[in-house]
């Protein structure tokens, strides 16, 4: 990768993790259960919204990490390069 391109795209990639862990919407598993039918309706459908929430909130905190690091890495690359 472009060294010049660094902090460019770790600003973007960090502004999309960001992004995502915002949208995610909390697991509204209390009003889920209320509108079950029954135990294990509510369980079942507890377990995929909670499935759901977690794959999105893994890609958001993996593209927050890694836009840091890009971010920070395209930063010391221009500061050393300065020099």
């Amino acid at each position: 990768m472009n060294k010049k391109l660094l902090l460019p795209v770790g600003v973007v990639v960090l502004i999309i993790g960001i992004a995502i862990l915002l949208l995610n919407p909390g697991a509204a598993n209390l009003e889920i259960a209320r509108n079950a039918t029954n135990a294990q309706a509510a369980a079942k459908a507890i377990s995929e919204n909670n499935q759901s929430y977690t794959l999105w909130y893994s890609i958001g905190m993996f593209c927050s990490g890694l836009g840091i690091a890009l971010s920070v890495g395209g930063f010391i690359v221009g500061f050393i390069k300065k020099d």
